[in-house]
């Protein structure tokens, strides 16, 4: 049945390529946007961050103590020696070293007599530059400190504070367009009101949430009704605000999916059909907006876990091109928990539960239900043709994030 449809990695590049023939530019328009050091988090660098100043900007102590002179007060014979009053200063961890001093004596290993002569007993290390942090010893002014491209990280942040930064540039998050789709379709919060054959909107809230762990901000339209004129002129709606749509469900082939023809209609179709399980029916495309720009659109299918699966495989990694940043997806080791019989035809992408002990437990069977998703924390892909597998093997695994 996935015969003709392209692989996952196949499938990206064929849409990407079509999108760009169609003038899309690749990239979320506009220059980055400065934003305080404390809301920078999970952002992505505009530039590199360089050093304004060195750290430590002098050199300082090291360690509570005293400060010396190692070359003027290294002259005792005796395992335990002194220093007269005059010739050191008491300084705490991260004082400047005063003019004179190269070296830092533990308090510890110094007592002061009621004449105010230290007394340093022989446990000390007693040499130039000894419990000092050198100027620039952390980094020298001119030093890049965070590359261009990096989606910030806690350390990130605090290395760009320790050089002077109060504010970082970073690229402005792309704006994702969501729109559910289907006459059984009901807004959340409505469970109380459902008749028979109705659903919650449960998609929208995924797909928002996984846009912004992304790094994007998504918009959820109302649903709209299996009726190709109304998603048509949301679609056009959308895109016209938008970096990248989803449209959730309307793309396999039954007579209420009329996905794929208004995607046609409206821009153009790149893939229908992908092989992957689940997620088959996912659509790849795009919108011409009445501007002429063009926005790339995925149609994903209405069961939760192929929706994340298309997810996972194309607006994750596209989000992170709009963004600048680099997509890769950090793996794991795990273990089986029970034996697994083989894949066929397709790649497989299976949720699975890794315990503390890791061993990783499939969630569920099939694509419909929302609580496998609930139920794990990384994905398990498994190529087509795989061999099957005993419990206890080893597999890769991609955490969620």
């Amino acid at each position: 049945m996935h015969g003709h449809s392209p692989d996952p990695g196949t499938a990206y590049a064929q849409w990407t390529d079509a999108c760009a023939r169609a003038g899309w530019h690749g990239a979320a328009p506009g220059p980055g946007e400065p934003v305080a050091i404390a809301d920078a988090l999970g952002r992505v660098s505009a530039a590199p961050v360089v050093a304004r100043y060195p750290s430590p900007r002098a050199a300082c102590a090291a360690m509570d103590g005293i400060a010396i002179n190692a070359e003027e007060s290294n002259t005792h014979t005796q395992r335990r020696w002194t220093l007269a009053p005059g010739t050191f200063t008491w300084v705490d961890t991260g004082d400047t070293l005063p003019p004179g001093r190269d070296t830092v004596i533990k308090r510890e290993h110094v007592t002061i007599d009621a004449d105010g002569v230290a007394s340093v007993d022989d446990a000390a290390h007693v040499s130039p530059g000894h419990h000092v942090r050198g100027q620039g010893e952390d980094f020298a002014a001119g030093q890049v400190l965070v590359p261009g491209g990096r989606r910030l990280r806690p350390a990130d942040l605090a290395v760009a504070a320790a050089a002077g930064y109060a504010t970082l540039t970073v690229t402005r998050k792309p704006a994702v367009a969501i729109i559910p789709t289907g006459d059984e379709i009901r807004a959340t919060g409505m469970a109380e009101c459902l008749r028979p054959g109705e659903i919650i909107d449960s998609n929208s809230v995924y797909l928002a949430a996984r846009c912004a762990r992304a790094g994007a901000a998504a918009t959820v339209s109302a649903v709209v009704p299996d009726d190709p004129d109304k998603l048509a002129a949301e679609l056009r709606r959308a895109a016209a605000g938008a970096d990248l749509v989803l449209i959730i469900a309307g793309s396999s082939r039954g007579r209420d999916d009329h996905t794929a023809a208004v995607l046609a209609q409206v821009g153009g179709v790149t893939v229908a059909g992908i092989a992957v399980r689940p997620g088959h029916p996912g659509l790849l495309g795009y919108a011409k907006t009445p501007s002429d720009t063009t926005v790339p659109v995925i149609g994903l299918p209405g069961y939760p876990v192929a929706a994340a699966v298309v997810f996972e495989l194309f607006a994750a990694p596209l989000l992170a091109r709009l963004e600048g940043a680099a997509f890769d997806r950090p793996t794991g080791q795990a273990r089986l928990a029970g034996e697994w019989a083989g894949a066929r035809d397709v790649t497989e992408w299976v949720p699975v539960h890794v315990s503390p002990d890791g061993a990783a437990t499939p969630t569920g069977h099939g694509a419909g239900a929302t609580s496998h998703l609930a139920r794990a924390n990384a994905w398990w892909v498994i190529p087509a043709g795989a061999a099957p597998l005993p419990a206890g093997a080893q597999i890769t695994v991609i955490p969620w994030q």
